[in-house]
């Protein structure tokens, strides 16, 4: 055959299948500029002008990292219902003399064609967005912005590594479905129904015991220093117990409900759980998916509305007072010296002061001994007095 002649049938099968490739295409290079935009923030050099960037630049790696398993899933969800609609397509070819090796290098064609349009609009949206998201994060901390336009040349780089492995797993798939199907099979696969599901005990265990684990370390965890990465794998936890609960899980609880004779055996349970249990293995997927992009939306918006509605108790809470002046290890005369220092100053500046407190205290070591306090010897004799002057005041509002 012409070399040329798989590329063209390539080309010539998407423009054909257009209605079913277009929303894989848009899909894919959602995912590819998704994942770009949260790399290349957490590579951004701007981040190291912002307070906390090394935490935020830690949490965005560690959602780049969920964001690529979010997109091995969701992707291979996707080409699942492109494949399955094209599967009558692929039988006919066979059937009229295209031999499986063909039809393979043509799904390499394809595979090809939707990986480089997928990374030019990716990358593209995933640019012009990526400064966009920058600027709306420098918003919320209210830092200043620095000016102009960075491009991570590793998040392109690791961005194109990524979905290059993912589109290869995709398409070694899909080969594989091919070749292990013979032509009779596929023509019946495209027009046939889903199969009930077989019931999966032990993946229904195993997402019940992630989702649990995941929320358990979720409520427990006390430590602020651990709380991060404790929350990253309490996140992987969840997102593949919700894949198994709704894969597996479902399908168990909707045999278990068949089995109960007093609750199958009436008109309306009879007819939905019936239907559900049919429907489970098609849809079960695009649930999870739904279910787990509609918590993340959920907890970023509260979270982050958290934040900013609560910013200003935080900052009243932690700074009740608009200015305070701490005098250390002073003499008495030191003492009333700078004391009227500033308030001569106070008059000066005409500030109106609402309120003011001034206090000593005493810093020591101590031990804790069976819910007691003691101060060992050694350290008593070396116990000094810091006198602290606060004038905390607030202005009016």
């Amino acid at each position: 055959m012409n070399k040329h002649f798989f590329p063209k049938l390539a080309a010539d099968n998407i423009r054909k299948n257009k209605a079913a490739y277009f929303p894989y295409l848009l899909t894919c290079i959602l995912t590819v500029s998704m994942y770009y935009i949260i790399k290349s923030l957490s590579l951004n050099p701007g981040l190291a002008a912002m307070r906390g960037f090394d935490i935020l630049s830690y949490l965005l790696s560690l959602g780049s990292v969920i964001i690529a398993i979010f997109a091995l899933i969701f992707l291979f969800y996707t080409n699942s219902f492109l494949m399955k609609r094209r599967k009558k397509e692929f039988a006919i070819f066979n059937i009229l003399g295209m031999e499986k090796r063909h039809l393979a290098k043509t799904l390499a064609c394809e595979t090809l064609y939707i990986a480089a349009a997928s990374f030019a609009g990716g990358l593209v949206l995933g640019i012009a967005l990526d400064k966009a998201m920058y600027l709306l994060i420098a918003k919320i901390i209210r830092t200043e912005i620095s000016l102009g336009f960075f491009v991570s040349g590793e998040a392109v780089r690791t961005t194109v590594l990524l979905f290059s492995g993912i589109f290869l797993l995709i398409y070694l798939y899909s080969a594989l479905t091919i070749r292990i199907s013979d032509p009779v099979s596929l023509l019946r696969e495209g027009n046939a129904g889903e199969k009930e599901p077989k019931t999966k005990w032990l993946s229904a265990v195993c997402g019940l015991a992630c989702v649990g684990g995941g929320y358990y370390i979720s409520l427990t965890v006390t430590n602020p220093l651990s709380s991060i990465s404790m929350f990253f794998i309490a996140v992987l936890l969840v997102i593949s117990g919700t894949y198994l609960l709704f894969t597996a899980g479902s399908v168990a609880l909707l045999k278990m409900l068949k089995k109960n004779k007093r609750y199958y055996y009436k008109t309306n349970h009879f007819v939905s759980v019936s239907g559900m249990i049919y429907r489970m293995k098609q849809n079960a997927a695009g649930l999870a998916n739904i279910c787990i992009l509609s918590t993340m939306v959920l907890v970023t918006l509260s979270f982050t509305s958290s934040l900013m509605i609560g910013l200003e108790d935080v900052v009243r809470m932690r700074y009740p007072n608009d200015f305070g002046i701490n005098l250390r290890e002073m003499d008495e005369t030191t003492y009333q010296e700078l004391s009227g220092l500033v308030r001569g100053i106070i008059r000066e500046q005409n500030l109106n002061v609402t309120a003011e407190q001034e206090y000593s205290y005493l810093s020591f070591l101590s031990l804790e001994e069976d819910e007691t306090f003691s101060i060992p010897r050694s350290i008593s004799s070396k116990l000094s007095f810091l006198l602290f002057y606060g004038s905390l005041r607030r202005f009016p509002q």
